[in-house]
């Protein structure tokens, strides 16, 4: 799972690139933001931010977690959704304070994007309390758009795993990456681990489709049966941020497939 984190926020930064600029949206910044920090999926951290924005450019606030914190500086772009929140906290054994650099897009409510601590990047997920400030959108529309673009992408993938045959399910285009049929088992698996963190059950990750067996006839309904836990999950997510990391998580992997299908000389379902 290492630095899988910082590919996912990647991920999460691109899927929102195509929504509207936020200029004129009032104040989509002012009040609390909650969600969590790490380098990786399992060693995850909660965080609260109460932030306030000038209108302008300028963020100002506090910060609660990963331990002791002090908020230094902030910035928002209105037209671009670009944030940046800089953060020193503190040694709990009285060392120096460990300055963390958030660089993200807060669309909507929700921000995402990457965390700096000087020696390790990782990411973060943050959501606005819903009904705060006059930018933040009801929390039924979030989960709304949430459920839309996993149900597009998630289906994609399904249709992807139906075409190729059984026979193509041991293609690797490099022995260094994984068979199209791992690469099945590991997106069931990420199904599993962040949809039931979507639904509110403390999980902790584990593999065992992608490193049991990846036939077709095995895999296939491991990937429907982990689906189907998503599609409960999506319907009133109790986890935003990890209803988004799976939908990020999602997309970046239907971005593999895309390129295995393409080297297999088949067609993408969303070609």
């Amino acid at each position: 799972m290492k630095l899988r984190s910082l590919v996912i926020a990647s991920c999460a930064l691109l899927c929102v690139e195509s929504i509207p600029a936020q200029s004129g949206a009032g104040d989509p910044i002012s009040g609390t933001w909650t969600g969590d920090i790490g380098l990786d999926l399992t060693n995850r951290f909660p965080i609260k931010f109460e932030l306030k924005f000038d209108g302008t450019g300028a963020i100002t606030g506090t910060v609660t977690g990963p331990g002791p914190a002090d908020f230094k500086s902030g910035s928002f772009d209105l037209k671009t959704g670009a944030l940046k929140l800089e953060v020193d906290v503190k040694d709990d054994g009285g060392g120096a304070a460990k300055r963390f650099v958030f660089e993200g897009t807060a669309i909507s409510g929700l921000a995402t994007g990457r965390v700096n601590d000087g020696t390790q990047t990782g990411s973060f997920r943050i959501a606005k309390t819903a009904g705060e400030g006059a930018g933040s959108k009801p929390a039924d529309d979030v989960t709304g758009e949430l459920r839309k673009g996993f149900g597009e992408v998630s289906g994609w993938v399904s249709k992807a795993a139906d075409l190729v045959p059984a026979e193509k399910y041991g293609y690797q285009p490099v022995k260094t990456v994984r068979s199209f049929g791992q690469l099945i088992g590991h997106i069931a698996d990420t199904y599993n681990y962040y949809c039931a963190r979507a639904a509110g059950k403390n999980v902790e990750w584990s593999d065992p489709a992608e490193k049991g067996k990846t036939d077709k006839a095995t895999v296939v309904p491991k990937l429907k049966q982990a689906l189907d836990g998503c599609t409960a999950a999506y319907a009133a997510p109790a986890q935003i941020g990890a209803a988004l990391g799976n939908l990020a998580h999602t997309s970046l992997h239907y971005g593999n497939i895309i390129t295995y299908l393409r080297m297999m000389g088949m067609v993408p379902p969303s070609s």
